[in-house]
């Protein structure tokens, strides 16, 4: 901490002189040294100069909320039942000439809440287009036809230790609608699926406000006290940004969302240390069968040490949380993986794809819902076959939830069932015909052959006691 004051006078000092194009520093030469207005002003203009590139990108954002709507935390600041129903005004970030604005928080269109947009003077009416609960931001659009100055993006730049920035925060019609400027130092960064950079200056009340370094370069946004690097959050802005303007539905994101297909969990620190391997690295349990990563050759077994080029960051849980947020899957984009195998670096490549969802058939006949059981089960849930039905519901007064021995029903949930009247019920379609089987010849007892856990087990269901039904798929 010493050696950060330290840094933050010899910054002060440097950042006057820099200024000052050489006479904002008294030398042994000087015959008197410039006055402490001249050297304030000096650093104003240095900070304005820095700014300047992209003052004009900035909004302030105004949201009124109805008594009725819920609690919610923006930048660190916790929203709730001001009289008025309103919240601290945030920073917006223009990323479009059409007036599309990047503000923290997590504002849905369906949300009861009257937002407002100042841009420079111009006070306009904005709605909420999509959000990202993941990245904890959301776009805005203003309701207006003006031309508006977009933020660009690239390049962006890291801070170091010690290095002086300028934070950028809009003001409203009581401070002359003037930019406030405020001078930080880095005193360190924060590794994650964003670094954070952590500043001198107090952020908390200042969610969304503009980092830029003295050269004028974009450093970051500010979100819950410290500043999200540009570098890393900018492929993220995009790519919300890009959902916002296609204006794509709930169920165009749900098929956008990738699966990568495979069960890894963070290598144990000690055993990393001791078989010399990285501490920062995921050790594969199952390659899914037929899923994208066991498709690019990844196997059980394998060290997945770096995703799309960048080594991974962290260990344990912290790591687990960096690799899910950064694989940020969506189907059909592309993925690269540096894998760890036998001592040697093996590079994939692959393709997400959507993950595929259960088959589940109901059939009231017997009073029992299955579905089809895919490899990922079999492996998390330990059961003993994938060749077969999975029961997830029993049907209450039906002849599965008859009472056998020990007062359990003949059928439970988590049984497999592979045998129904004589026929084998490898999935679900096998399932399905075996019950037209049933209820074409209508036996009054059916016999069933199940799995629970490593156990085989029969049960012969009394078909008078349920209910009559299609059983038609869901």
């Amino acid at each position: 901490m010493r050696a950060v004051k330290m840094s933050q006078r010899i910054g002060w000092l440097l950042l006057i002189c820099a200024a000052g194009g050489g006479w904002g520093c008294a030398s042994r030469t000087s015959q008197a040294p410039v006055d402490g207005q001249a050297l304030f002003s000096a650093m104003q203009q240095t900070m304005a100069k820095a700014g300047r590139k992209v003052e004009a990108s900035l909004a302030l954002v105004t949201v009124e909320r109805s008594e009725a709507a819920p609690r919610q935390i923006l930048g660190g600041i916790t929203i709730s039942g001001m009289e008025t129903g309103g919240s601290p005004p945030i920073t917006g970030l223009n990323l479009t000439t059409n007036g599309h604005l990047l503000v923290p928080g997590v504002f849905k269109p369906d949300q009861d809440v009257r937002i407002t947009a100042l841009v420079g003077e111009n006070e306009y009416v904005a709605r909420a287009i999509k959000a990202d609960e993941t990245l904890g931001m959301s776009i805005l659009k203003l309701d207006a036809d003006d031309y508006f100055t977009p933020l660009d993006l690239t390049p962006g730049a890291d801070l170091a230790l010690g290095e002086w920035a300028v934070v950028l925060k809009p003001t409203d019609e009581d401070s002359d609608y003037k930019k406030l400027l405020l001078p930080a130092v880095c005193q360190g960064e924060k590794a994650g699926r964003h670094r954070r950079f952590l500043l001198s200056q107090s952020l908390t009340a200042m969610p969304g406000a503009l980092v830029v370094n003295l050269g004028g370069q974009l450093v970051g946004v500010v979100e819950k006290g410290s500043v999200l690097a540009i570098n890393d959050l900018r492929e993220d802005i995009q790519r919300l940004l890009a959902d916002a303007t296609g204006q794509a539905s709930p169920d165009d994101d749900k098929q956008k969302k990738g699966w990568l297909g495979a069960v890894f969990e963070p290598v144990n620190k000690d055993y990393a240390k001791a078989r010399n391997i990285p501490t920062s690295a995921l050790l594969v349990l199952r390659a899914l069968r037929h899923g994208p990563a066991a498709a690019a050759g990844l196997r059980d077994g394998d060290l997945i040490v770096a995703l799309n080029g960048k080594p991974l960051r962290l260990t344990g849980g912290r790591l687990l949380e960096y690799f899910t947020k950064s694989l940020n899957a969506r189907t059909g984009e592309k993925f690269a993986l540096t894998v760890l195998r036998d001592g040697q670096k093996v590079e994939l490549n692959g393709e997400f794809a959507t993950m595929p969802e259960p088959e589940i058939l109901r059939a009231e006949d017997l009073g029992v819902t299955v579905s089809s059981i895919s490899d990922s089960e079999v492996f998390l849930q330990n059961l003993a076959t994938d060749a077969g039905v999975l029961v997830t519901d029993v049907h209450r007064g039906s002849p599965a939830a008859n009472s056998g021995t020990l007062r359990r029903t003949l059928i439970s949930r988590r049984d497999i069932i592979v045998e129904l009247a004589g026929q084998p019920t490898p999935t679900i379609a096998a399932f399905s015909q075996a019950l037209e089987t049933v209820r074409r010849e209508q036996p009054p007892v059916v016999l069933v052959k199940y799995y629970r856990g490593l156990m085989t087990g029969y049960a012969g269901l009394n078909l008078a006691l349920g209910e009559k039904d299609t059983g038609n798929k869901q």
